[in-house]
């Protein structure tokens, strides 16, 4: 599934939302006001849980084929979006490229009942060892602290290498809030911490498929958003 491809399905699924006048924007925890969104929670049915695992399994397969990211032996995904991409990436890679690799995920709160041992703060940690290679997956990319808090987590387990991180959209934003706008992006912040970061689709990827497309307005808002918090311009 290519691009063009990846993003028509999100469009048809709701994942990819849209709004042209300034009082239906939607406003982000950092209290930004965009005229787009991303949310992939809304694809529950077979056909989008189809086409995300065939686009994070041919993503991730051509990122080791191309030996941009190393060999790992787990896929983490942070609650809670990642844990279903996680677990989709892993019958992916088995199914279409014969890989087979385990797939952690965290608790949002500790388990406090059964074999705690095992899994209290990671799911699937029975099977960790030391010096374990980790590949993240999760939906999209905005300010990076869900990333970072699952990181920390992932400390627990003792030593291990994360070999990169796989999203469906890096929205490229400036980190910040609604009235500023840092120097780095989300994205920059994790790579400068040592995390390659590797979306399937970008922002400025989805503004030049759709541009044929977007009315004048739609395309004003876009750009003025991108000129404000942007850490890459459109148009």
């Amino acid at each position: 599934m290519d691009k063009r491809d990846f993003l028509q399905l999100l469009l048809e699924k709701g994942a990819v939302r849209m709004a042209q006048h300034e009082k239906d924007f939607f406003v982000f925890k950092s209290g930004r006001r965009s005229p787009n969104m991303i949310n992939l929670r809304g694809m529950t049915d077979g056909e989008s849980l189809e086409g995300l695992k065939k686009s994070y399994a041919d993503r991730i397969k051509q990122l080791l084929d191309e030996g941009k990211i190393e060999d790992f032996d787990f896929i983490f995904g942070p609650a809670y979006a990642g844990i279903s991409i996680a677990c989709l990436a892993c019958e992916g890679l088995y199914e279409l490229h014969g890989l087979n690799k385990r797939y952690l995920y965290d608790r949002k709160e500790s388990k406090g009942y059964g074999d705690k041992a095992m899994d209290d703060a990671i799911v699937g940690a029975g099977h960790f060892t030391p010096g374990a290679k980790i590949l993240m997956v999760d939906d999209v990319i905005t300010t990076g602290s869900t990333k970072t808090d699952a990181m920390k987590k992932l400390g627990a387990l003792g030593e291990h290498k994360i070999v990169g991180l796989v999203l469906a959209v890096d929205r490229q934003e400036r980190l910040g809030d609604a009235e500023r706008a840092e120097e780095k992006s989300a994205t920059e912040q994790l790579e400068d911490a040592g995390v390659k970061v590797f979306p399937i689709l970008t922002m400025k990827d989805i503004f030049s498929i759709m541009n044929e497309y977007l009315d004048l307005q739609d395309k004003i808002n876009w750009i003025e958003y991108y000129r404000k918090y942007g850490a890459v311009k459109l148009g």
